[in-house]
């Protein structure tokens, strides 16, 4: 593989590596954000609220102007729709990412000996990759790679919940449940243990655990504080295991310690 700065400027260089830094940065900054706007909602006062809506003497509308208890009610609704819709996108964009490098893995021959039609090609299958609705993405990846996404069930029953959350208002209906009757959402969550009593100089065991709540159709759902954090713990164990498998199709494919970076034009 040349070096970085020996390709051509018009090549651009993918990696496992960058791709992770990526977006596990990108999701920890979308955990803080919703933890900064989760404790900022804490604080709100309905003086203060007043306040500020009518500091400047006038509203757009004044007699569609929302009480206290309404805009507290439709401003978790929304920021419950803006962290799902944001965690489906990161994932969405992370597996478009991890294809297209699973795509030039297994190219790397035809790139060496025709890369003008190699690229052609990877660019047309790659479009019509990003094209795919969620569930198709993880079809594909079976398909072309035989990789098995981990937590595909939990990624598409979130995805059904921000269809049910823009279209009826978070009230769940009969096409949104599973066979058995719901719509499960999957949490990562961290359980302590505790040492059995009377033993000394042992820590307690941290372990990351899951757990499920389930809606019916008539339920409206609506996810606790703990809960929507611990979604974002959930689309990073997702990363992680794809991650994990692209890693191992690399090395199967290349025969080598680790998958190298690749270029594509």
């Amino acid at each position: 593989m040349a070096n970085e700065n020996e390709q051509n400027p018009q090549q651009q260089v993918i990696s496992l590596q960058a791709i992770s830094q990526n977006f596990l940065g990108a999701l920890q900054r979308q955990f803080d954000l919703l933890a900064y706007n989760l404790a900022a909602s804490q604080q709100v006062e309905a003086e203060k609220y007043e306040g500020f809506a009518r500091q400047v003497k006038i509203m757009p509308v004044q007699q569609l102007h929302l009480d206290f208890g309404q805009i507290q009610a439709y401003s978790r609704g929304l920021l419950s729709r803006q962290t799902i819709n944001d965690l489906l996108n990161m994932a969405a964009a992370c597996l478009d990412n991890c294809h297209l490098l699973c795509q030039l893995i297994r190219s790397q021959s035809a790139l060496k000996a025709n890369p003008e039609e190699a690229n052609k090609k990877l660019s047309e299958t790659q479009g019509a990759f990003v094209r795919l609705a969620l569930q198709d993405k993880f079809e594909a990846f079976e398909r072309e790679f035989e990789i098995m996404c981990e937590l595909e069930d939990a990624l598409i029953a979130i995805a059904i919940s921000l269809r049910v959350l823009m279209a009826r208002n978070g009230v769940v209906a009969k096409e949104d449940v599973n066979a058995d009757g719901e719509l499960v959402f999957e949490f990562k969550t961290v359980q302590t243990i505790n040492p059995p009593k009377g033993i000394e100089n042992q820590q307690p065991e941290v372990r990351i655990v899951d757990t499920r709540r389930a809606f019916h159709p008539g339920d409206r759902i609506e996810l606790s504080n703990s809960e929507l954090l611990s979604l974002s713990i959930t689309i990073a164990s997702f990363f992680h295991n794809l991650f994990r498998s692209v890693d191992e199709y690399g090395r199967k494919i290349l025969g080598e310690q680790a998958p190298p970076p690749a270029t594509a034009n």
